[in-house]
């Protein structure tokens, strides 16, 4: 993103009360947006080079080209762009294919406006990252452990760091590096706001993320929550990466997880979570205390 540019975001959804919605809220943030209410004519206004774009926010389900089409047709360009899916109630199958097809994140429909606005900020400051002198393509084994304090302004970083490799090293493509990047920041999301924090995923589905935020300020500078940290091992080999990420709160009862699938789950916040982090890594386990999650992705062979 060139400097003093202001990040463009593109709308597409045939219900105009949602784009207005989106626009009018990101427009506050200082993001340029540009609206259109079909599939067809996002993609025409991307393969035209009509002006610069950042992001795309489509629904996954439009008149025409349904949003499924449209993101493996915006990935298939010279020039593709990240893209956040919006989806309704039902339609598991759906986002569970366009996630696959390397959507960036998801939010549910109807959504509170401020998740979605949290998840543009995410996904913008992702794409910010540069490369810079990268010297993966010349490594064969890394291990290293982190020790990290509880600072959500710190996720997306780490998240950048523990995956910046993975493509240059030809242990994955672009697009499942992205994938990996994903779940890490669920997985640490959860460690920290969950774990550390002790905040119960409920109080986002009854108070919104306005209210999330606040109790996760109110216990930064409170004990046993603001000295706790994060212990984070990551491990590079040329035929697998491996995170484990533990937390110091008390642990939780991972045989008592609900199936992220079923419907009535998936789209809870914790659902949610545990959706990515299954779709996109190979193995994922806990300890018995349930503090540690491990996760561990195998390279792709390609014939």
């Amino acid at each position: 993103m060139a400097e003093n540019r202001l990040p463009t975001v593109l709308v597409v959804d045939d219900e105009e009360v949602v784009r207005f919605t989106i626009q009018k809220k990101l427009s506050r943030m200082g993001f340029n947006v540009i609206s259109f209410e079909k599939g067809e004519d996002v993609l025409y206004y991307l393969k035209s080079d009509s002006g610069p774009a950042d992001l795309l926010i489509t629904d996954i389900k439009l008149r025409k080209m349904d949003g499924i089409e449209l993101l493996r047709k915006v990935n298939s360009l010279e020039n593709p762009v990240p893209v956040l899916i919006v989806s309704g109630h039902g339609n598991v199958e759906d986002v569970i294919s366009a996630l696959r097809y390397g959507a960036s994140d998801f939010i549910r429909k109807p959504f509170d406006i401020n998740d979605l606005a949290s998840s543009v900020k995410s996904i913008l400051k992702r794409k910010q990252e540069t490369k810079t002198d990268s010297l993966g393509q010349y490594k064969v084994y890394v291990k290293e452990k982190l020790i990290v304090p509880n600072e959500p302004d710190l996720i997306n970083s780490l998240c950048y760091n523990l995956t910046k490799d993975l493509s240059d090293a030809g242990l994955f493509n672009y697009t499942t590096s992205e994938n990996i990047a994903l779940s890490l920041k669920e997985a640490i999301s959860n460690a920290m706001f969950h774990g550390n924090y002790e905040i119960d995923s409920s109080l986002r589905e009854s108070g919104g993320m306005k209210e999330f935020n606040e109790e996760i300020e109110k216990r930064k500078n409170v004990l046993p929550f603001k000295n706790r940290v994060l212990k984070i091992t990551y491990e590079f080999t040329p035929e697998y990466v491996y995170y484990e990420i533990e937390d110091e709160g008390p642990g939780f009862d991972y045989n008592s997880l609900p199936d992220p699938r079923d419907p009535d789950n998936f789209f809870k916040n914790c659902g949610r979570g545990l959706l990515i982090i299954r779709i996109h890594m190979d193995e994922v386990s806990w300890n018995e205390k349930g503090n540690t999650i491990k996760l561990k992705k195998y390279k792709v062979s390609r014939g």
